[in-house]
């Protein structure tokens, strides 16, 4: 082959090299453009995810929420208004005489009490752990309290007597009677 092929041939590089040199920064700065154009916000993308969001939302489902749809129905709560499922375990409002008001009261009958002036025992129940007790305002005698304890109060009670009511007067230590509101647990 001749020298002025092989010489031919750097030239044409040389040239080739230079028109690709005005070319490819034209193409760099058209690809900048392009993805500059296509960069989007951030906000923007979280619009486009809570659009999808909204669309799909209605098809979606949660495979375990078995408990949500028996809280719907709450049969527990309904039956709650009635004081044969109220806690606590045993209660009763008894008038100074010893009665029981069965329209305020579980669990406790007037054959339950025996009423001594002020000092009412209790027997015949199942077993308790406690109680507490607070007099009945509606009588106008703020002078007095109740307390709660368990077995014969001072031997004064029948001997199956299982826990005692003593309506104290504030003025004195002497019993007092009037009506009580009694909770048992």
């Amino acid at each position: 082959m001749s020298k002025s092929y092989y010489r031919s041939k750097p030239a044409a590089m040389v040239v080739t090299v230079i028109a690709l040199s005005f070319v490819l920064p034209d193409s760099a700065v058209a690809e900048t453009d392009t993805v500059a154009k296509a960069t989007i916000s951030s906000a923007r993308v979280r619009r486009i995810a809570n659009q999808e969001i909204n669309k799909r939302a209605p098809a979606l489902s949660v495979g375990s929420a078995v408990s949500a749809q028996s809280a719907n129905t709450a049969n527990t709560a309904n039956t709650a208004n009635t004081a044969s499922s109220a806690n606590p375990i045993l209660f009763a409002h008894v008038a100074a005489d010893g009665t029981v008001d069965p329209a305020k009261s579980k669990g406790v009958a007037s054959g339950n009490v025996t009423a001594l002036a002020g000092l009412y025992c209790f027997s015949g129940l199942p077993a308790i752990m406690g109680g507490q007790v607070t007099p009945d305002l509606t009588n106008g005698l703020f002078s007095q309290f109740g307390q709660f304890g368990f077995g014969n109060a001072l031997g004064n009670c029948p001997p199956a007597t299982q826990f005692f009511v003593a309506l104290i007067g504030v003025s004195g230590n002497s019993f007092a009677a009037g009506p009580f509101f009694l909770h048992l647990y």
